[in-house]
């Protein structure tokens, strides 16, 4: 996921919206076809595909642009949308066939060049794109992706630079046809196909690449939304449905607004005026939204696959004991801090993929996922103790919600284990930009929202990768075969359980805690009709799944 407003995002991070799905025979009056719904936005790093990475562009992406999969409604299975067929004889050599007749908005051919070009952008080094590492293990990525030059020869110190890059093409994709691509990896891996509903694998328009600046203001997609004036990155802009888009999940709106709200504020006053369609209450608000009789007939609340963890640096030498990881783990009161946060809102997470997902639920962070303060400080003086006088900072971005929720985590880990901390909130770029580089000297909030239905997409794009390439500077050899054991695996029964025993490796290192399981408490106006939550288009700030969106006026 991209993570959520967290890779997304990103980053989620994920990824990320709710759908608000119904019949279309609902529409009446002057609704319908020609109304627009109006959502809120967080800050976007991105609006063209491999450049996102994070939950806000991801939103808007997913709705301009088509995937080669969808992911159902009802499941989160993927199903083929561009893709015609997908299949392999030995999980390592893919053939992609794509649909015949597909256009981008500008009437450029949707074809294997169309996906190739926008792979080899974002797997090029020098393009310095988070969602670079998705194409890792495809063959020739090695040769687009060498060591960076030394930092001090960075012209920007928080974007890695690098010599001149001759390769630009990843040797393992070719166009067999116009509509066929053939994709080599170095390694099997059965979810493969699983993975290409993601915005890293969505195609480019020629014109797009030709002239990205004006890209990112107004995106050449090819699904079913479409911008006609220019998106403006600090208030928003509007898309309308796209009148000649060939998909068979046609929206029955005629277009969005998205109205941007910057860290640490939100939408419930906008809500409340009807201003908003769709909305989230946070901390401060949600008791008195949950006890508003005429709002709950009108409330979404189902579980959440986003996960909320405090993770580590584990490039500071401060954080190398898992004794003191284990100890910080066992000093949060997660029911307690529920309860102070709005308790179904969030429920204590005790692994690192969320039961609603394939291979989830396994409940591998057992006691030390418990609130104990006694044995929380016992490890606490195996560990060598915490430095005298030394504050614990804790980092995050500076969304209302979070600053609520991690000053009562950081209230329960001084209360049961004496340590002091400081809370320390950042711009969302800025945080996940001193994330990402390794920039900071104290744990930190990751959040995660699913990309794909597969344990694994919590667990590699987290977690893998070496200490050099992830957010945590985690790296476990062990974790690395397991992992690649896992995606080597004849079936995707045998894969899904090998990636378990990825994670219950995680769960003994404890890299990040696992604090919350996330719950869907949203909101919407009497324009809307027949709210359901998307197993995997799901996310934090109560975006619609608009394809299916209904509104009754």
């Amino acid at each position: 996921m991209r993570m959520t407003v967290a890779a997304v995002a990103a980053a989620g991070l994920a990824a990320t919206s709710a759908a608000c799905a119904g019949d279309e025979g609902d529409v009446g009056g002057e609704g319908g076809g020609d109304a627009v719904i109006n959502m809120q936005i967080g800050e976007v790093r991105s609006l063209i595909p491999g450049g996102s990475g994070e939950s806000e562009g991801y939103r808007i992406i997913k709705n301009v642009y088509d995937g080669l999969v969808y992911y159902d409604i009802e499941s989160g299975e993927p199903q083929n949308l561009v893709a015609e067929e997908i299949s392999s004889p030995d999980n390592q050599t893919w053939t992609i066939k794509i649909k015949d007749g597909l256009t981008f908005h500008n009437g450029e051919p949707v074809n294997a060049d169309a996906f190739i070009r926008s792979w080899d952008r974002t797997a090029y080094a020098p393009n310095v794109l988070p969602l670079n590492y998705f194409f890792g293990t495809f063959e020739g990525y090695t040769e687009m992706n060498p060591d960076p030059l030394p930092e001090d020869q960075w012209a920007d110190p928080e974007v890695p630079e690098y010599a001149p890059v001759d390769v630009t093409h990843l040797s393992g994709v070719t166009a067999v046809d116009d509509l066929t691509i053939e994709v080599k990896l170095t390694a099997p891996f059965i979810g493969f196909p699983t993975m290409l509903g993601y915005e890293a694998f969505y195609p480019v328009a020629e014109a797009c690449l030709a002239d990205t600046a004006a890209c990112e203001k107004k995106p050449i997609g090819n699904g079913p939304f479409m911008f006609e004036e220019e998106y403006d990155i600090e208030s928003g802009g509007s898309a309308v449905t796209w009148a000649d888009y060939p998909g068979e999940k046609k929206p029955s709106i005629g277009g969005v607004n998205w109205h941007v709200y910057l860290e640490g504020d939100d939408c419930w006053a906008d809500f409340q005026t009807g201003d908003i369609d769709i909305c989230s209450p946070s901390a401060a608000d949600y008791e008195s939204a949950m006890n508003d009789v005429d709002l709950s007939e009108r409330l979404v609340q189902e579980p959440d696959p986003s996960i909320l963890m405090l993770s580590f640096p584990l490039y500071d030498e401060k954080f190398q004991s898992v004794d003191l990881r284990r100890a910080i783990s066992m000093g949060i009161d997660r029911e307690g801090v529920a309860n102070v946060v709005g308790p179904e809102r969030f429920q204590p997470l005790d692994e690192y993929v969320p039961a609603s997902i394939l291979g989830g639920g396994t409940n591998v962070c057992g006691e030390y996922c418990t609130y104990d303060p006694e044995a929380a400080q016992a490890l606490l003086e195996t560990a060598g103790g915490w430095p005298e006088g030394e504050k614990l900072k804790i980092w995050v971005n500076d969304a209302a919600d979070n600053l609520d929720i991690f000053r009562a985590i950081g209230d329960s880990i001084t209360e049961s284990l004496g340590i002091e901390y400081e809370l320390v909130p950042m711009e969302w770029t800025e945080f996940l930009t001193a994330r990402e580089g390794h920039q900071l000297d104290g744990p930190f909030r990751y959040g995660w929202g699913p990309d794909y239905n597969l344990n694994e997409n919590y667990l590699e794009p987290i977690f893998g990768g070496g200490a050099d390439t992830n957010d945590l500077g985690y790296e476990n050899a062990d974790y690395t075969a397991k992992i690649a054991e896992a995606g080597a695996a004849a079936t995707l029964d045998e894969a899904v359980a090998l990636y378990a025993e990825a994670e219950a490796i995680l769960a003994e290192d404890m890299p990040s805690v696992p604090v919350f399981g996330q719950q869907y408490n949203y909101f919407y106006t009497e324009r809307l009709d027949n709210v359901q939550v998307h197993p995997i288009y799901a996310g934090p700030r109560g975006d619609c799944e608009l394809r299916d969106v209904v509104i009754t006026e």
